[in-house]
């Protein structure tokens, strides 16, 4: 229940929430959940009631209805028309419904300031006031971390010092100041009052959650959902001249995070972003960070050719970066890759195409740019990707998906619990099972690993529900892949919990299995899901083991079950001395942390022989086994456990005779 108490403290009302019935104490959302879910709902019926009563004992003001009208409009401010900004449209509420002559926002942590002037300022006046913002305010109330109103001018003797009256609140998320609102008012108007305040201090919260889904935390960059929104937007007008995307990938920052840590591989990042927002931009053209070590610009009114210009100073402005001593042989480069916009094409496809020709610069010496050539075999590569994304997506969205499932079969061990890997199918339009080399690169560049995830974790637990008792006492071990673009969600581990606990599935009969390449420039938030998985009770892997340069690097950071020996080291392991060596490498570290160990692609029974005599403990292949569907794989496992439960229980020990 909640108590809404007027001003002074009388009880105007109270709100009681019925929960939907909970068959566990896990289930049952948290106060404090429910408390930020509700709070908006809350404040607007306090100020209501409070109104209310107002009329009725004859202390109604118009005021109070003003600033109801605001509460409203800080509720419902969001992006405007035209991919249009909605930190600028709120301050512009505010100064409006304040009756300020400014409202300033400055956040130095995200590199972001933006002002709302409703007259018009002196020469130098802005500046002033920024300066009066960054270099004072924000200082006093990083402090004090309360709402600071200053309404006696400051004199000189030669004239004020600032000829304004000052409103400052504090943007506070999770106990951090990160940034100021200030509202600023002639010497000769208006002074603030509560009445300002407490505006300002309700427009505060919503500005935090802007912020936080549209700029993102550490170059100050648009965030990609802010990309996407004002991408939109932009391509539903038409272009006189064409429009290009340039895509930039930030070489080695991996070897950044691993020789000088992720502080030092952030610093890299704002550098580079600092670069990249410094060059000039043609027409109304967008930028943002999309992720990792990766940014993207998309050029209005600009051709292909106008575009690699503006890559090739992009290249030139980060390679001519200094950085700070700590980093002191760190030599910035990106390899960029430039796409036209063709009439009639996607955000998605143009994106793939630039990333497509940001691989060739990579792997053709990186710190170079590379447009995305249209010749005939290119165009025919793209027309069939283009087909695939295509009947993906119908797939995804008509239930044309299926998972199918392979055995790890114990190469040493028989008393070994089963284990099995969960694999993603669709079935095309002719009803062709096409296997996941064919579509999920296509799924990456086109960043639908996520919702694929989401759907493989859905549908496992959806048939694993019905015989969850006998998983679990047969020991079960499924293991889902799990994607870079779901490592970067950090949602995702509590959404696997939520997902078992409905399901009634215990943890353990899951394993998260994250390759070597996923892992690049995202190890803390592996190092996070891995250690929320583990808590819960689940298991993890690092699949591709071996094929990394970062590898033990890798070991000894995450907290893994296993480890997965890459086919690589597998398919000529009877051919190849050095595979063997490698194998035998991998098992040594293995044994000494204590790890279980996979080996993938094994398409012998002599390899599978030689395996199990090096003492790998599961084996995975054609030669083991081919994958089935998920639901006769299932069935198996019931008929198998059924049949052990059927067999007569041993012979216990003869009794003693007793003389």
């Amino acid at each position: 229940c909640f108590a809404l108490r007027d001003e002074l403290g009388s009880l105007l009302a109270v709100v009681a929430v019925v929960c939907r019935a909970v068959t566990r104490d896990g289930d049952l959302p948290a106060f404090d959940s429910v408390e930020r879910t509700l709070a908006p709902l809350l404040l607007l019926a306090r100020r209501d009631l409070s109104q209310l009563r107002a009329i009725e004992t004859g202390r109604f003001q118009i005021g109070d209805t003003q600033e109801l009208e605001w509460l409203l409009d800080v509720g419902a401010v969001d992006l405007p028309a035209a991919g249009g900004d909605p930190v600028q449209a709120l301050l512009e509420a505010f100064a409006l419904h304040a009756e300020c002559d400014l409202a300033l926002l400055h956040v130095p942590g995200r590199r972001l300031e933006r002002h709302a002037a409703r007259t018009t300022l002196a020469a130098g006046e802005l500046d002033t006031l920024r300066g009066v913002v960054g270099r004072h305010l924000y200082k006093v109330v990083q402090l004090q971390q309360k709402t600071l109103i200053v309404n006696k001018v400051r004199d000189s003797g030669a004239g004020s010092l600032v000829p304004f009256r000052i409103l400052c609140v504090p943007l506070v998320r999770r106990g951090q100041t990160l940034g100021v609102a200030v509202a600023f008012n002639r010497a000769q108007g208006r002074p603030f009052g509560n009445r300002e305040a407490r505006m300002l201090e309700r427009a505060a919260p919503r500005l935090v959650e802007v912020l936080d889904v549209r700029i993102d935390g550490t170059t100050g960059l648009p965030s990609r959902h802010a990309f996407d929104e004002q991408a939109a937007a932009l391509l539903a007008r038409p272009a006189a001249a064409g429009r290009a995307l340039v895509y930039a990938d930030v070489d080695d920052l991996g070897a950044v995070n691993d020789r000088h840590g992720f502080a030092a591989g952030d610093a890299v990042l704002r550098a580079v972003a600092d670069a990249w927002r410094a060059l000039e931009l043609p027409g109304v053209s967008l930028m943002a960070r999309l992720g990792g070590d990766r940014f993207v610009a998309l050029l209005d009114e600009c051709g292909l050719e106008a575009a690699r210009n503006w890559a090739e100073a992009a290249r030139h402005a980060i390679g001519a970066l200094r950085l700070p001593e700590a980093l002191a042989g760190v030599a910035p480069s990106a390899s960029i890759g430039v796409a036209a916009l063709g009439a009639g094409e996607t955000l998605e496809h143009v994106l793939a195409a630039a990333e497509a020709a940001c691989k060739r610069a990579k792997d053709a010496g990186r710190n170079r740019v590379e447009t995305f050539a249209a010749d005939p075999s290119r165009l025919i590569a793209r027309q069939r990707e283009l087909r695939t994304y295509h009947d993906l997506l119908e797939a995804l969205e008509h239930g044309r998906l299926c998972l199918y499932a392979q055995r790890l079969a114990p190469l040493w061990d028989p008393s070994r619990a089963e284990r099995y890997e969960v694999l993603l199918r669709f079935r095309d339009a002719q009803g062709r099972v096409v296997a996941a080399e064919e579509f999920i690169p296509v799924a990456r560049r086109h960043h639908l690993l996520a919702r694929l995830d989401e759907w493989v974790l859905g549908e496992l637990v959806r048939h694993a529900a019905p015989v969850a008792g006998l998983l679990q006492a047969a020991g079960t071990v499924f293991s889902l892949n799990v994607s870079e673009q779901s490592v970067e969600d950090p949602g995702l581990a509590g959404r696997i919990a939520s997902a078992l606990r409905r399901a009634q599935l215990a943890p353990s009969l899951l394993s998260v299995e994250i390759s070597e390449p996923a892992l690049a420039g995202r190890l803390p938030a592996v190092q996070a899901l891995i250690a929320e998985l583990g808590a819960l009770g689940c298991h993890s892997s690092i699949d591709d083991f071996g094929t990394g340069a970062t590898s033990l690097a890798y070991l000894k950071a995450l907290r893994v079950s296993s480890l997965k020996i890459d086919g690589e080291f597998v398919r000529d392991l009877l051919s190849e001395p050095r595979s063997e060596s490698m194998v035998r490498a991998i098992l040594q570290i293995a044994r000494q942390l204590e790890l279980d160990t996979v080996a993938e692609c094994i398409e012998s029974r002599d390899a599978a022989a030689q395996l199990a005599t090096l003492g790998v403990t599961y084996g995975q292949g054609l030669a083991l086994g081919e994958p089935q569907p998920l639901a006769a794989c299932l069935e198996g496992i019931v008929a198998r456990a059924a049949s052990r439960a059927a067999e007569p229980a041993p012979p216990g020990p003869a009794p003693k005779r007793v003389h």
